[in-house]
């Protein structure tokens, strides 16, 4: 398990009704990955109302026939934690809007997590069941459950902006700002570099970062859609330049091609982390940035069966509203969390060299940013560092891959096949590194798009230092020879005297 442990039961039990709870494992894990958790305050124990109220939505989220363990446990662990964190940071919203809480606390106090997670439990339902849900719908729904308070004139938006933060939470195709202006639905406008400085996020996916209450009564697929092209969908990708697939000639992902190390030496791409799934591996080739998505625990919560998963009905209504099928739509959810957990093995854990690179240049940053809050960082999943920092083979990315049933890493994939939701994004990627050829001996040597070619310059290499060798040797060979015919000489000389 990761640095959270469980204390009731050591971990997330299969069964319904188990109350969990968490704790700082003091077995020895790696330094790196125990710093990196969420931080939140120290409780020795949880009242038991806030653990099965935990236990109750972590269920409505994974199935309740789920078996929850390894991997799985230690994503929900983190999950649990992350929610409580936004919490925190959204207190100043919760508090005004739900019956239940002190408005005169600035943070949770005990017992009050169990009106939070009710709230999200009741959320977390209409988002999962009810087709063409709309914001206030939920909002009604709230008040008709009596959850939340009356509301002042100039406080009813209140009720609709911290619904709106939690489908994010939820949903993770977004994150809403925890201080919107007023009457606005607001989401956060920056992205994260390796270094850990916030920057102001540029992106072709959002159209815009904040917007009224004008479609609240429309579907959440019509209201996200306002903000830009944020919900997930297939794209089939057809290229005349790569093998006959299918009938169809398809354009092949090279391993070797979009792996970090080769976008860091060749195209001198930086990594941007962004907490959105419709920015993942989104390219920006004039400012030489990718975009990854840097939370997988939550991925690897969401990789369950797509009638149980949260996100399936956004996603099946979104596609019935595109598509002029007449047949109901079928996302393969689960499809799109296996995809973004794969990109991870094909940028990072399947090749030596982008892994070890990461893994360095995540100690550098750890050593210059020393012992601040690591909290909102952008390395503070630890699944991250297992899937970016380590060998696909290791242990512990091994029973995460084995877990969601992935197929054994190969050197190239079908992008209509084994990457229908980021095919298109990758081959993206691939095109704009393959524009970008080495511009010394290092970078050439270390090329290997091309494994024929890089045998051939290792060939010539190997043979110019043979050459190289047989040359100084043969001088060598030459000066020891004219060495003995001066001694030689040398020797008669004297000879000769005597």
């Amino acid at each position: 398990m990761s640095d959270l442990d469980l204390e009731r039961g050591g971990g997330f039990g299969g069964k319904r009704g188990r109350q969990l709870s968490f704790r700082r494992s003091r077995s020895p894990v790696q330094r790196h990955l125990t710093s990196q958790a969420l931080e939140l305050p120290d409780r020795v124990a949880l009242p038991d109302g806030e653990l099965q109220s935990r236990d109750r939505l972590i269920h409505l989220i994974v199935g309740d026939d789920q078996e929850i363990k390894r991997s799985l446990g230690d994503s929900c662990n983190w999950y649990t934690r992350y929610l409580e964190l936004n919490f925190r940071h959204h207190w100043h919203l919760l508090r005004p809007a739900l019956k239940g809480l002190n408005n005169e606390s600035h943070q949770p106090q005990t017992g009050e997590l169990v009106v939070v997670y009710d709230f999200i439990i009741t959320v977390a339902r209409l988002f999962k069941t009810k087709e063409n849900l709309a914001l206030v719908d939920i909002v009604d729904e709230l008040d008709n459950q009596d959850l939340l308070k009356p509301q002042l004139d100039e406080e009813r938006a209140i009720p609709n902006q911290i619904v709106f933060a939690a489908l994010g939470w939820l949903s993770m195709l977004y994150q809403a700002v925890p201080h919107p202006q007023a009457n606005k639905l607001e989401v956060t406008k920056s992205s994260t570099s390796f270094s850990g400085c916030q920057s102001p996020l540029v992106t072709r996916k959002y159209k815009y970062f904040k917007q009224g209450f004008d479609f609240i009564d429309q579907p959440l697929h019509c209201l996200l859609g306002n903000y830009g092209d944020l919900i997930p969908r297939t794209h089939q990708v057809q290229n005349s330049d790569a093998g006959l697939i299918g009938g169809h000639l398809v354009e092949y992902i090279i391993a070797q091609s979009v792996c970090f190390y080769t976008m860091q030496d060749l195209a001198d791409l930086k990594i941007e982390w962004v907490t959105s799934l419709a920015l993942h591996l989104e390219l920006d080739s004039g400012k030489k940035t990718l975009k990854l998505f840097q939370f997988p625990s939550f991925c690897r919560l969401m990789h369950v069966e797509r009638k149980a998963n949260i996100l399936s009905r956004l996603l099946n209504d979104h596609a019935a509203r595109c598509c002029e099928d007449v047949r109901t739509p079928d996302v393969p959810t689960e499809d799109f969390f296996q995809e973004i957990l794969l990109s991870y093995r094909l940028i990072f854990g399947q090749d030596d060299r982008s892994w070890r690179l990461f893994s360095r240049m995540v100690q550098t940053q750890g050593n210059y940013r020393g012992h601040t809050s690591l909290e909102l960082s952008w390395d503070c999943d630890p699944m991250l560092l297992i899937l970016c920092g380590r060998s696909s083979t290791t242990e512990g990315a091994r029973q995460i891959y084995d877990e969601i049933d992935a197929n054994p890493p190969k050197s190239h994939y079908d992008p209509n096949i084994e990457f229908p939701f980021f095919g298109k994004r990758l081959l993206e990627l691939q095109r704009f590194i393959n524009l970008h050829q080495p511009q010394n001996i290092r970078s050439l040597l270390h090329d290997r798009r091309d494994v024929s070619v890089w045998y051939t310059v290792w060939s010539s290499q190997v043979l110019i230092a043979f050459a190289s060798c047989t040359i100084i040797l043969m001088f060598l060979s030459l000066a020891f020879q004219v060495w003995q015919v001066q001694l030689a000489r040398e020797q008669l000389r004297q000879g000769q005297v005597l």
